[in-house]
């Protein structure tokens, strides 16, 4: 598990009430019951947490957690 995947698994419980267990990187946000508010404040805790902007329109429920690891891997500010 890279870093970033659990600083966004992390928030994603805390924030999102979604239980650590259901969490991994194939979990499609319909699968985890995130609607389209939850997405949306999933966008700002990305782009707040790792300054990485996901435009939320394109997030959907068919997209996973594996997704959003992806793009924050690739846009992320080197430390």
């Amino acid at each position: 598990m890279s870093a970033h995947q659990d600083r966004l698994f992390a928030l994603v419980t805390d924030k999102l009430g979604v239980l650590p267990e259901e969490l991994n990187t194939t979990a499609t946000f319909d699968s985890l019951d995130l609607d389209s508010l939850a997405l949306i404040e999933l966008s700002v805790i990305v782009q707040k947490e790792f300054g990485v902007q996901i435009d939320e329109t394109a997030l959907t429920p068919d997209n996973t957690l594996g997704d959003v690891l992806a793009t924050i891997d690739a846009k992320a500010p080197v430390a």
